[in-house]
């Protein structure tokens, strides 16, 4: 079987060098597109299926290092619960694990030197940055594809605490990770990046880190959740519509001064796309 394997992605390596362009690798019903990119290969789309629930990305194909996983390389994935990357990937797109929803964790070969995974969740390699936080970390689905519900029919959801000495919530760490409700920060967090929380319906309030200094654009789009949150004063920067649909929320409260700060088109909380006059925003002075 290992023989059969090897002479498949050779000849599938030996057909992408002599037409130069990108090309499928299918085996045992896992479709994973391929794309040549500096210094060897990078996985460019997956097709789900319903039968696989763990896919490899392997080392090299045919003697060419997998480097990279591109923008929506394997997005939208309904089955998939596992995902290893392999030792040579150095490069993984903001969009790249986006919206597996049945995604439990993700496991990094240990020689990688660019990332790591620590209880499932994808982290660059010295730990300053969340990559992806698996959308159905710690949830349990029935045989339809439904979260589990308690007693009382409430869909069950998890808590997460981030590791002390994170600096960086990456672009889309938390993208419609619809089953967080608590979250707890380190204060050693600096940046929140673009779209970071977007669609986290379950979040509620929580304590945002001392060192934090920028939020990026639609960071807590749709957090509806949200009705009460304090900036700190290290804050320099707010992106465009960073609280944007936060139809919960009630008072924000902003702890350096307005002048001082970098503040995005609708940055805070809005309604139907105005800004909302339920919610207090208060600057310091």
């Amino acid at each position: 079987m290992k023989r059969a394997i090897a002479l498949i992605l050779t000849l599938s390596a030996v057909i992408c060098l002599f037409s130069s362009c990108s090309f499928n690798f299918d085996l045992n019903a896992v479709a994973v597109k391929y794309k040549e990119v500096k210094g060897g290969l990078a996985v460019s789309g997956y097709t789900d299926k319903t039968t696989v629930t763990e896919l490899v990305i392997p080392d090299e194909i045919g003697g060419k290092p997998v480097v990279a996983v591109l923008d929506f390389g394997v997005c939208n994935a309904e089955s998939l619960t596992k995902i290893t990357i392999g030792k040579n990937v150095k490069a993984i797109g903001t969009w790249a694990f986006t919206n597996n929803q049945h995604l439990r964790e993700f496991v990094v070969d240990p020689e990688n030197e660019y990332f790591t995974a620590r209880d499932g969740i994808l982290f660059s390699k010295d730990m300053s940055t969340l990559y992806y936080y698996p959308n159905g970390r710690n949830i349990n689905f029935d045989k339809y594809g439904q979260p589990e519900k308690d007693a009382d029919g409430e869909t069950i959801t998890t808590v997460y605490e981030i590791p002390d000495g994170v600096r960086v919530i990456r672009s889309k760490a938390f993208y419609k990770c619809y089953y967080v409700n608590v979250i707890y920060f380190p204060d050693s967090i600096e940046r929140i990046e673009e779209k970071a929380f977007h669609r986290a319906v379950a979040l509620e309030n929580f304590k945002m880190p001392a060192e934090l200094n920028y939020i990026g654009k639609d960071a807590f789009a749709y957090d509806e959740k949200l009705t009460e949150l304090t900036i700190p004063s290290k804050i320099k920067e707010i992106g465009e519509y960073a609280f944007f649909n936060c139809t919960g929320m009630k008072k924000l409260t902003v702890n350096a001064k307005e002048s001082d700060l970098t503040l995005g088109t609708k940055w805070q909380p809005t309604e139907k796309g105005k800004i909302s006059d339920k919610c207090e925003v208060i600057f310091a002075k």
